[in-house]
């Protein structure tokens, strides 16, 4: 069977996913972001914002909800950012993939 969806429908049941699964993210100050969206206790993130409205998202989370929803990995990225927009109360500009988690380190105190 064939669903219609609007794309804002779609985008407020992957939002609820996102706050299900990684709403517990804490933002804390990051060594090459200004903000590192970790979960507790953890060393690195799996988000990073910079104040120029860049949001680095680690390729594990954007495949996951692409996968998941059968999104292009593109509008993966465009909705993580809507929601990090949403969530945390930041602009975001642009989204960008990150490979590595050594990027979305702690800052060290």
């Amino acid at each position: 069977m064939k669903y219609i969806i609007t794309e804002n429908r779609l985008n407020n049941i992957i939002f609820k996913y996102l706050d299900v699964k990684y709403g517990a993210l804490e933002p804390k100050k990051g060594e090459y972001t200004d903000i590192v969206f970790i979960f507790p206790g953890e060393e690195y993130g799996l988000l990073g914002w910079r104040k120029s409205g860049y949001l680095f998202i680690f390729v594990y989370v954007r495949d996951e909800i692409s996968n998941y929803f059968g999104l292009e990995k593109v509008d993966s990225l465009k909705v993580i950012g809507k929601w990090v927009e949403d969530r945390y109360n930041l602009e975001v500009i642009q989204t960008n993939n990150i490979f590595g988690d050594k990027n979305l380190r702690v800052e060290d105190k």
